[in-house]
This record gives structure tokens, C-alpha cells and sequence, in this order.
């Protein structure tokens, strides 16, 4: 399945975007760019569809494939890092003839590179490191961009020092240091990238479409592919190609683009499952599929081709009619003649006599256009002898299922003769795959990446089982919430929604609640130390991180501090009209951990304390300051950035720049209300990066667990990782102010005067 037709089917069926799922017409522009490629389609809806509707419901035209990446993104800026920095005895020529050498044999092994010369192998040592160094890089600088406004000023923004050798021949040559900032990349993207190959990519295919669309306007745009996460892509679009789009609305996301297209593997398979293996996108055409021929060393023809097939017949129509120089309309489907012989005839001006040169082409009448020409091995074919030509001659093509197509042409053939045939050599054409299917209880999607590769699997009790519960109002809503709500209860809270086993979703359940209680409680607590007459002992009794005493935590200093906490107030319903059903639900909990029985309602239960707490952080987010650094004459003011942590999984896009007179660490962890400047810390009872020093896992949000002999346990918000710190290790800190909660709680300070901007 063609990505960019995964990239539809996910905003369509699978995210049910507004804009693409509502039930009216559209045209839409996919465009994913990948880690190797950029690729284009315009897809043309005929009706809206349902997951449970089978049939083809849209038809794609016009596609384009580029070979152009994240790693040319990486390709171009490593290029100019190492001529900035070449000493002046090292011959540019060399550089390039070696770089040429290096695209070329990148994927070598270590025996191939043991049989090259010295100075290659150095050169292939330096480079290769430099384009690693250059990936970190451009993925650091990018996630801290918090405004994609082609006009900001991004001078200096999220520097990244990179090393790079003046002499790349040499084992041990002297380093240069360059900053790799913002700015930096953005030009380069820009001219390098956009300016130099993407633009043009997508106008060729907006004007391939444009015969077959009828007049019809693009009414939407649709990005995919990691490197859309690079988010300029939405600014150039609408600066450079206004006038393809004016009428189409951009679709961007508030999620990482790389998983679009294995998420819309996983729509697809789902969609299949219901229409009984027919999937939407089966052996079809991707472009129009033209042909021009040229007789002996004359003129090239455009001409009108006439079907004989009565498959490819349509309804009353004469040769002329038929559009000049087309065999297959883009999006023609060639389901059921797959091995057939089609075939069309034409009148030429004059006979090939001695050869006819033919080009196969994809919407393109140029056969110059090698970007665009199906038959690239052979282009002219000779003439048989004794040949005998009539007033036309037939073109026949058959179609495999691999999409090789067999091209022959037949002179001198009609009623009563068959004619001289001449065979030309199969070429590729683009299109979807043919193979037949027969329908599945199991599918299984891959998507084989140039950077990363995912795979989805899906079944018909999978199916069956979110059918069921899409029917009810509550599943929904939480559905909603899992993308709203901060990370720490985000997360537990998709594990419990994704679970099918009965048992481990009592599990599940119970986690999901005890990291909602966590939040709460933690925040609760965290602003109760900031009054002034606080003077208890809250946290000292919880030697354990379960429900029940987080419960008493927070109905506790709820109690105490009553309307008095701006952040909390929102929770006192809890302790008020919901506090029977809540105490209820507790004590269930402690009957589940204990094997004795229990009856709770847990998405009841998830979806109040959900919902309490969308409204606690409706103004606020809870998230990470990072980079912060003190401002160049800045007089005593500070710079950086704050990471929003949200949603049930990373990468964490929504940033937002910071000033004011706080240095922060990049380790404790902050609700902060953005439109007012006030931040509140949650830290120490939330740590994020605690396994930082581990490289074998991916950094996390820990959270305060438990107690023990010597030290105190915090969990990773992802599952089976966790951290033990103790007054003698590397958190000896972090160590002591727990011990320090645990007998009383200890006074701290909202933080004030804060600047936020890019605000959403």
C-alpha cells in the first residue's frame, strides 16, 4: 500500500479528522516525507466512509516520489559543517570525489572496508560519525523550536556544538567545534531542501492531477513522515504554493508525524477485515498512463488512442473523445484484468516502416522527462520484415500482478489477419499491488522505513472489541481525555484502555487510578506548602504510593486549606459531592490488592477523576524547563525553553520560550499556568530523566513510589522501570528532601513573573 494512501486512510477512518471524515467531497494533498523520501499524492474522495463500510471510496491521482529525507537533511548540513572547517591543505576535490565514495558504498561492510585504501577508511570512519552527530543534533535543535514562523529570529537558538576533523584523511586529525543552531537549519531547509526539490515535487504532482480533477480544488492538505516534524513544511506551503491551495486547509497535528503511517497500516487492515479483504487501494493506477509514438525519424504523435477491449470501452464515446495521448485515466482500476490483453488502436501520420520509438509516460507528455517514463530500458523497436501496414495499428498491454506491464504492437491486423506483431521489453508501471485476497480474521501491517520501521497487527477480536465499546458515551470520553491529560496520567490511562485480557485490566484499571490519585494528590500537597500557616505531617504516613493513602492526602489538605489553593480547587468536589462513591471505590481497591472481592466500576471511576482533573489543568500544564541559561545582557534574567509533558507518549512537541529572573534545572518538574507566569514545582515527588545516566533506556518522568531500607523508590511512568536513590548516591539531594517531607512538609514558594511565549 502506498504510504501516502496510509497517510489518507489514517486521517480518515483511523483519526476521523473533521475535516477529512465529514460527509461531503474532498481533495486532498498527502504529502510524507520520510527519512528517505518525500512522496506526494492528491487523493479524491467520492463519499464518506465508515470503518464498518465497505467499497472503494476514494481514488487516488498524480503521485510523485522523491528521493530526498531526513537524511538528506542530514547529507546537506554535514557537507557545509566539513568544508567550514577544512584546513588549507586539504584539496576540496578530494573531499568531494570522496563524499561521492562514500554514497556510494555506505552500507558497506567491515570486509569491504578492510580492502580499502587508508585514506578512505579514515574518511568513512569521520564522516559517518559526523552525519550521527548531525542527526542528534537536528533533532535536539528541532524539538526546541518553539516558533516555526518563517519571519522569527532564530539566531543562536538551541545551539549544539559539533565536532568536526580539519583533516578527514588523517586517524587522529585536529577537531574544529561548530555550532549547529536554529537558524542554521532553516535556512538551509529552506533553500536546500525546499526550495531545491520539494516545491517542485508538489506542484508536478498538483498539475498531473489537475486533468483529472476536472477543475476541482484541492479542500486539503494532510503531512505525514518524521521530517514533517521539521515544521516549516506548513509556512512554505502556504507562502510559495498559495495559489494551488487556496481553497485547502493544512491539517497539523499535535503528535509525532513518523507514526501516521504505521497507524494507517493498522486503519487499513481493520478496513479490510470488514469489507472482506477489499482494500480501497487494489490495483490502482497511481497517474494517467500516456503514450506518444514516433515513426521512423519523424514527428512525435500525440494522438487519440481508441479501445478495441470492451473493458476499457466507454459508453458512446468515439475516438476523440477519448483524451489525447492517454491509454488509462489516472485511479483506473485494473481489478479483474489483471494477464488480460488490452488493447487500443491508432492511425499514425505514416507507417514505422523501419522502427517506432514509443514512451511510456506518467501524466507527462515530454519523453524527456526521465522522472516520468515507464519504459527507460527500450524506446524503439524495430520493425519486422514483411511487415504489411493498414490505415492504423493496434497497441496491446498486458498488466501483471506485480505491476510489470508487457507493451506489443500489431501492424497490418484486422478482421481477417492477425497481423506482424512486435514485442517490446515489460517495464514497471506505478501502481498498487494486485495480488488477490481472500478475506482474514488476522492482519498483519509493515512498514519498512528508510529510518525506523513499525509493524501493527490486528485481529478480529481486536475489532469487535473497540466496536463494542465505540458504542459507549463513557469509553468515548475517555478516549477524548487521553490526549488531553498530562503524561503521568495519560499514559497508565491508554494502557487500561488498550487491554483486552479481563484480568489484566482490573491491573490496569487500579494503575491508571493510582496515578490519577498521584497528580492530585502530589499537586494538592505541593500548594498547600506554599501557605503560610501550614504546619503538618500529610505525607509522612505514606509509606507506600496506593490509592488509599493518596486519598487521604488530598482530602486531608483539601480540608485544612479549603478554597484556598488556586491550582486545587477544582478537586473539592471530590472530597464533597463524590465522596461516598470515592470511598466506596477505594476500599474496593484495597479488597483487589489483598484477593478479596471486589466490584468497581473503573471507567466511572476514570472518567470523574479524568474529567476533575482536564479542568485542574485547563489553564495550566505540567511539563520540563530545558536549556535554561542566563540571558546576554539580559541583567540577571534567564532564557530557555518549557516542554510540555502530554498526551500518553513522547516525543512532547508543545514548547514554549521562556524569560524571566528563575534558572530552572532540567530535572524538576513544574505545573506551570502560562498566560499568568506562575509555576508551581511538584519536584521531588516527580523527577524526569532520573535514569539518564542509564543510555540502554530511553529518559522518563519518574514519580515518588515508596520507602525502603537505605533509600526510596521512584516508578517510571512507562512500565517495568524504576530508580532507587539514597542519601549517598548520585541524588543525594533529592534523597534528603524526601526524608525532610516525610517528617513534616516543608515550606515552598509559588514562582512568580514568569514570561511564556508562543502561546497556543
Amino acid at each position: 500500500m502506498p504510504e501516502p494512501f496510509a497517510v489518507f486512510q489514517y486521517y480518515r477512518y483511523g483519526l476521523r479528522h473533521p475535516s477529512v471524515a465529514e460527509q461531503r467531497k474532498h481533495v486532498a494533498l498527502v504529502l510524507d516525507f520520510g527519512g528517505g523520501t518525500f512522496d506526494v499524492s492528491v487523493v479524491e474522495t467520492t463519499k464518506a466512509g465508515d470503518i464498518s463500510g465497505g467499497g472503494v471510496n476514494s481514488r487516488p491521482l498524480g503521485a510523485t516520489s522523491i528521493q530526498v529525507g531526513g537524511f538528506y537533511i542530514n547529507r546537506i548540513l554535514a557537507e557545509e559543517l566539513l568544508f567550514s572547517v577544512l584546513g588549507p591543505r586539504i584539496e576540496k576535490a578530494q573531499v568531494r570525489k570522496s563524499l561521492t565514495f562514500f554514497y556510494q558504498n555506505k552500507n558497506a561492510d567491515e570486509e569491504d572496508i578492510a580492502d580499502w585504501s587508508q585514506d578512505k577508511r579514515t574518511f568513512f570512519k569521520h564522516y559517518k560519525r559526523l552525519l550521527q552527530d548531525v542527526e542528534r543534533a537536528k533533532i535536539s535543535i528541532c524539538n526546541s523550536i518553539a516558533n516555526w514562523n518563517l519571519a522569527a529570529d532564530l539566531s543562536g537558538i538551541a545551539p549544539y556544538p559539533i565536532s568536526i576533523p580539519v583533516d578527514p584523511f588523517t586517524e587522529n586529525a585536529a577537531r574544529a567545534s561548530k555550532r549547529l543552531d536554529a537558524a542554521k537549519i532553516k535556512a538551509i531547509y529552506t533553500e536546500n531542501i525546499w526550495n531545491a526539490k520539494l516545491k517542485e515535487a508538489v506542484s508536478r504532482t498538483i498539475d498531473r492531477a489537475k486533468d483529472e480533477l476536472g477543475g476541482q480544488e484541492i479542500t486539503v492538505v494532510l503531512l505525514s513522515g518524521g521530517s514533517s516534524n521539521i515544521r516549516w513544511l506548513r509556512s512554505l506551503l502556504e507562502r510559495d504554493l498559495k495559489s494551488h491551495l487556496q481553497s485547502a486547509q493544512i491539517l497539523e497535528l499535535s503528535e509525532n508525524f513518523s507514526e501516521i503511517v504505521a497507524k494507517g497500516l493498522a486503519t487499513e487492515c481493520a478496513r479490510r477485515y470488514y469489507t472482506g479483504g477489499q482494500g480501497d487501494f487494489r490495483a490502482v493506477t497511481y497517474n494517467r498512463l500516456c503514450l506518444l509514438l514516433r515513426s521512423d525519424d519523424g514527428e512525435l504523435e500525440l494522438k487519440h488512442f481508441r479501445p478495441i477491449s470492451e473493458n476499457l470501452k466507454q459508453e458512446g464515446r468515439d475516438a476523440k473523445e477519448y483524451e489525447e495521448a492517454v491509454l488509462l485515466p489516472a485511479a483506473r482500476s485494473l481489478r479483474g484484468l489483471m494477464g488480460q490483453a488490452l488493447r487500443w488502436k491508432v492511425k499514425l501520420a505514416k507507417p514505422p516502416k523501419a522502427n517506432l520509438s514509443y514512451y511510456f509516460m506518467r501524466s507527462s507528455f515530454d519523453p524527456d522527462d526521465l522522472d516520468s517514463r515507464h519504459n527507460v530500458v527500450q524506446t524503439r523497436i524495430p520493425t519486422p520484415k514483411g511487415a504489411v501496414f493498414q490505415q492504423g495499428i493496434e497497441i496491446e498491454l498486458v498488466v501483471r500482478e506485480d505491476g510489470t506491464a508487457e507493451p506489443a504492437f500489431y501492424y497490418g491486423k484486422d478482421n481477417r489477419r492477425e497481423g506482424t506483431r512486435a514485442v517490446g521489453e515489460p517495464f514497471y508501471m506505478d501502481m498498487t499491488f494486485a495480488a488477490e485476497e481472500v478475506p482474514g480474521e488476522t492482519y498483519l501491517g509493515f512498514d519498512f522505513g528508510t529510518s525506523t520501521s513499525a509493524c501493527s497487527f490486528v485481529s478480529s477480536s481486536d475489532i469487535q472489541w473497540i466496536e463494542e465499546r465505540s458504542k459507549s458515551a463513557d469509553w468515548l470520553e475517555l478516549a477524548e481525555l487521553v490526549n488531553e491529560l498530562p503524561y503521568p496520567v495519560a499514559a497508565p490511562l491508554a494502557r487500561y484502555m488498550s487491554e483486552k485480557d479481563s484480568q489484566r485490566r482490573l491491573d490496569r484499571g487500579r494503575d491508571a487510578i493510582e496515578a490519577m490519585l498521584t497528580l492530585m494528590a502530589y499537586t494538592t500537597l505541593a500548594e498547600y506548602s506554599t501557605l503560610e500557616k501550614q504546619n503538618s505531617a500529610h505525607f509522612k504516613g505514606m509509606a507506600h504510593r496506593s490509592a488509599g493513602p493518596l486519598w487521604a492526602i488530598l482530602k486531608n489538605c483539601l480540608k485544612a486549606s479549603r478554597s484556598e489553593l488556586p491550582y486545587s480547587t477544582s478537586l473539592l468536589p471530590l472530597t464533597q459531592k463524590n465522596l461516598t462513591a470515592i470511598d466506596n471505590w477505594i476500599d474496593q481497591i484495597a479488597n483487589s490488592k489483598h484477593g478479596r472481592g471486589s466490584n468497581i466500576d473503573y471507567v466511572s471511576f476514570l472518567s470523574l477523576l479524568g474529567n476533575t482533573l482536564a479542568k485542574t489543568f485547563g489553564d495550566s500544564c505540567l511539563g520540563v524547563f530545558e536549556g535554561v541559561t542566563p540571558k546576554r545582557f539580559g541583567q540577571g534574567r534567564f532564557k530557555g525553553l518549557f516542554r510540555e509533558l502530554k498526551g500518553p507518549s513522547q516525543t512532547f512537541i508543545h514548547v514554549h520560550e521562556y524569560e524571566g529572573y528563575q534558572a530552572f534545572s532540567d530535572e524538576d518538574v513544574y505545573i506551570v499556568q502560562p498566560k499568568t507566569g506562575v509555576a508551581l514545582s511538584l519536584s521531588p515527588w516527580y523527577i524526569w530523566g532520573l535514569n539518564n545516566s542509564n543510555t540502554y533506556d530511553e529518559i522518563d518522568l519518574f514519580e515518588y513510589d515508596t520507602s525502603k531500607t537505605g533509600g526510596f523508590v521512584f516508578k517510571a511512568v512507562q512500565p517495568n522501570l524504576e530508580c532507587t536513590i539514597s542519601a549517598s548516591g548520585n541524588f543525594g539531594e533529592t534523597a534528603g528532601a524526601i526524608s525532610a517531607l516525610r517528617e513534616r512538609e516543608q515550606k515552598r514558594e509559588l514562582v512568580r513573573d514568569l514570561t511564556f511565549s508562543n502561546l497556543d
